[in-house]
């Protein structure tokens, strides 16, 4: 009799073994699921936070074209120079980040990208845009802040 308890000894270590490494598989498993969700949070941050400087940004950019769009003719050039250097570097920044102004005035309108807020009395069966009054910008496929435009009609149907 005792031949054959030694002989259950083994597959019970062999069972109890396979029972350990299968926990283990399962823990490496749920920790490389964790450390994946957690990266992506991370990233999601990060993704996050840079949308929200950016957008405040904006704002900044814009107060250059409108300097550049009353700038007076009797301005100092090397102050001008100045500005548009400083304008450079801005686009620069957006350009690395990801950040690109779109174009809008002659696109058809997209609800997504254009924010209308005049309309012409044209007659047509397509809206398009016939004034950008403000640039719109996007990240990627995301758009940070729409296009400010103005709207027209037209019967020439425009590529979407």
């Amino acid at each position: 009799m005792a031949k054959d308890k030694h002989q259950d000894q083994p597959e019970a270590v062999d069972e109890r073994v396979e029972e350990l490494t299968a926990d283990l598989q399962r823990v490496q498993a749920e920790f490389l699921n964790y450390k994946r969700r957690a990266e992506e949070e991370k990233a999601g941050v990060i993704d996050f936070a840079k949308t929200k400087v950016v957008r405040e940004f904006l704002t900044v950019r814009d107060a250059f074209d409108q300097e550049a769009a009353h700038r007076p003719k009797d301005v100092d050039p090397k102050w001008a120079a100045a500005i548009d250097a400083i304008r450079a570097q801005f686009d620069t920044v957006f350009k690395n980040l990801g950040v690109e102004r779109f174009e809008s005035a002659g696109q058809p309108f997209d609800p997504h990208r254009h924010n209308a807020v005049m309309m012409d009395d044209s007659e047509g069966e397509h809206e398009i845009v016939t004034e950008e009054l403000q640039p719109g910008y996007q990240q990627g496929e995301t758009v940070l802040r729409p296009a400010l435009v103005k709207v027209g009609r037209t019967n020439e149907k425009r590529p979407e």
